[in-house]
């Protein structure tokens, strides 16, 4: 796991510890891979190798486990941006207390209800993993009856700088 949280947190401000992350790096999202599930299918790619060459499967095992938890914690933290997209009738006042909160700008987008008829509104917010639960609990406490999806966020363009979290 402390293996895992130095890797991740090398990735996700441009780094790399080693080699194969370079190779993740740059050809796990195009095979649809997070870094450390590719990361994860290399190692247990290379410990089945071993354990065939020494005959033994006893370290190849524990190599395995140690990397499957590492490489969780390199996802963790390397895939750490969430966009919310909140449906609501109170749009300013959530867009006021999300944007004091965590000071950052909402997207608000106009739009209709199928079901109920009436003028709806989007709002638009990318927040990290850490911030989902106190937005949830703050549309909740201005509008109970927002509606709300969190996704993950694999790719962020903010001006000219692209930043990799997948």
């Amino acid at each position: 796991i402390i293996s895992g949280v130095g890797s991740g947190l090398a990735i996700r401000y441009g780094g790399a510890m080693d080699g194969i992350e370079v190779v993740a790096v740059i050809f796990a999202k195009p095979l649809g891979l997070s870094v450390g599930t590719f990361v994860l299918i290399y190692n247990v790619l290379l410990y089945i190798i071993c354990g065939i060459v020494m005959g033994s499967w006893i370290l190849p095992l524990y190599s395995i486990v140690t990397y499957a938890a590492g490489s969780k914690t390199v996802d963790f933290i390397v895939d750490s941006a969430k966009a919310a997209m909140i449906i609501t009738t109170h749009p300013d006042e959530i867009a006021r207390a999300v944007s004091e909160e965590f000071g950052t700008g909402l997207t608000i987008i106009d739009a209709h209800g199928f079901y109920s008829d009436t003028p709806k509104t989007v709002l638009y917010v990318v927040v990290n993993r850490f911030q989902t639960v106190k937005l949830k609990t703050l549309v909740k406490g201005v509008d109970a009856n927002a509606y709300m999806a969190i996704s993950p966020v694999a790719d962020l363009l903010h001006g000219s700088k692209e930043e990799e979290t997948a």
